[in-house]
């Protein structure tokens, strides 16, 4: 065992802050430990290229860093580029106490978290346990990072026989390295193991992952929700509560979750994301515009960072200014410029100068409709024909809302078929199937004049089967026999904007456009009345 007043001798640290006073006072103190390599740098850049040379033992990285990559996007960034070491242990240091920076920070996994102010002693207990911990599994960590993980799992055998102290972070670990490996049985296996001696949240988790990784979602659901109970701020659990309820193409389950994971802690690209995703999916278009807003200013310095959420903010945008003839469409149309510039900027490449050049040739085309714009924009969308690449999933989206408006023949011949071959190759919410199924289900209750269980099921369909006009007027249709039935609505607001956007696609000379028209009215009436 190491002497305490000797492990500090072969530790390096490195010190990230902008505020001197505080660098020093941190190195003072690290140094009083008997740490003898201590570096300290003022900003993240300087930081990411001190660790990737000399790989320090300890970080101690302060939150807020001023102008550039603050202290949890250092630490997204190093996981990203795969630079941080097993066994390197990170602590975020904050002087923030908002719950949601708070959140935030605990949900990238520092191995520690430091709230200013604090002392010396406090700084030496929790550094103390990390370096304990990192000298017993050194030799596991080392061949982890030489890529041997049989090895590792084998080391771990080996000291949890040695050390039975330790058995539970052994059977984490190794948990994780097949996680890793993506051997979901056999880290499933473990973390059963641990939940049928210990109800632990990180356990739960992760056997709720693998769950869903094995397309057992009802399990993986059925953990969220005990881990939730347990801590309603866990918001991973929310999350991949999310991912279970898109695996059953219960799209308003996961949209209500991701809202209230949002709540609890707003400072997450990915979670923005997908909120701009389910609220757009629901025509709830100033929802999914101030979340894209969100996700490009948590984007600024972040490598998750993504081409599409560009695109598709300019998706949204079309839409509120196709839609909204209010302040808030105008709004919607000055992000225009910006946009560009930044997708310009960021996304230098063919595909993305044809999204933009493709986009302002339409929006000039929607003020004024004239043959010149129109020519124009048919010469644009031959340079999408020949271009030669798979367009990815937002560029298509952006295609779909031309196609809708354009009301261009040429133009619709050009793209049904781009939009047609891109979306066969992305991975589809939609079930049709699932869809079928319950629509089928919705006519049987529905003939029996069990008008609640009806509407269920029609709203499910649709879920599934989002753009079917059919099923729109089935949901609509039911909704309107119940409150004759009883005289309560019950039809929501998403079902409502779903049922619109589906019904939007019927001309006026289809014969099921007058009854859509009127059972819309009525619904509408209703629902803002």
């Amino acid at each position: 065992m190491v002497n305490p007043l000797q492990r500090y001798k072969s530790i390096s640290v490195l010190i990230l802050d902008d505020f001197s006073e505080f660098r020093l006072s941190l190195k003072q103190m690290v140094e009083s430990f008997g740490v003898h390599h201590v570096d300290v740098c003022t900003n993240a850049e300087d930081a990411l290229s001190c660790y990737s040379e000399h790989q320090h033992d300890i970080l101690l990285v302060d939150y807020n860093l001023g102008d550039g990559l603050n202290g949890l996007q250092l630490l997204a960034e190093l996981n990203h580029r795969n630079l941080l070491k097993y066994g390197t242990n990170y602590v975020l240091i904050t002087g923030e106490t908002a719950s949601d920076l708070v959140m935030g920070a605990l949900e990238y996994r520092p191995d520690d978290y430091l709230a200013k102010p604090f002392t010396k002693t406090t700084l030496k207990s929790r550094l103390d346990k990390l370096v304990e911990k990192s000298l017993a599994f050194k030799p596991i960590y080392t061949a982890l990072n030489q890529d041997k993980p049989k090895t590792a799992l084998e080391l771990c055998d080996q000291l949890m026989a040695k050390n039975k102290r330790v058995g539970i972070e052994c059977l984490r670990l190794k948990a994780e390295i097949y996680l890793k490996q993506l051997k979901y049985v056999q880290a499933l296996s473990i973390y059963n193991s641990i939940l049928h001696k210990r109800e632990l949240s990180w356990a739960q988790m992760g056997a709720a992952i693998c769950h869903l990784a094995l397309s057992q979602s009802d399990q993986a659901l059925s953990l969220c929700k005990l881990i939730a109970t347990k801590n309603p701020q866990a918001v991973e659990a929310y999350d991949l509560a999310c991912e279970c309820f898109i695996q059953q193409h219960d799209f308003e389950a996961a949209y209500a979750i991701t809202q209230k994971a949002i709540a609890a802690s707003p400072n997450s690209i990915v979670r923005q994301r997908q909120l701009a995703l389910l609220a757009t999916r629901y025509n709830e278009l100033e929802i999914a515009f101030n979340a894209y807003k969100r996700v490009m200013q948590l984007a600024k310095y972040s490598c998750l960072a993504q081409l599409d959420d560009y695109i598709n903010q300019l998706c949204v945008c079309t839409q509120i200014q196709l839609t909204d003839q209010t302040n808030f469409a105008r709004r919607a149309k000055k992000e225009y410029p910006a946009i560009y510039r930044t997708i310009t900027k960021l996304y230098p490449s063919v595909q993305s100068q044809l999204a933009i050049e493709v986009h302002q040739v339409f929006v000039e085309y929607l003020v004024t409709k004239d043959g010149a714009k129109g020519e124009k924009l048919i010469l644009v969308v031959d340079k999408i024909v020949d271009y030669p690449d798979a367009l990815n999933s937002a560029f298509i989206n952006l295609l779909e809302i031309i196609l809708k408006h354009a009301d261009i023949e040429v133009i619709t011949a050009k793209l049904d078929p781009i939009i047609t071959r891109g979306k066969a190759k992305i991975i589809s919410h939609e079930d049709h199937e699932k869809s079928e199924n319950f629509n089928q289900q919705g006519m049987v209750k529905y003939k029996e004049k069990a008008f609640e269980s009806a509407q269920g099921a029609f709203a499910t369909a649709l879920a599934n089967a989002p753009n079917n006009p059919n099923i729109a007027l089935n949901l609509l249709q039911a909704a309107y026999q119940l409150h004759k039935q009883n005289q309560k609505f019950t039809l929501t607001k998403r079902q409502f904007a779903l049922s619109l956007n589906a019904l939007k696609t019927l001309a006026p000379h289809d014969h099921r456009h007058k009854q859509s028209q009127s059972l819309l009215n009525f619904a509408k009436a209703k629902l803002t009345g």
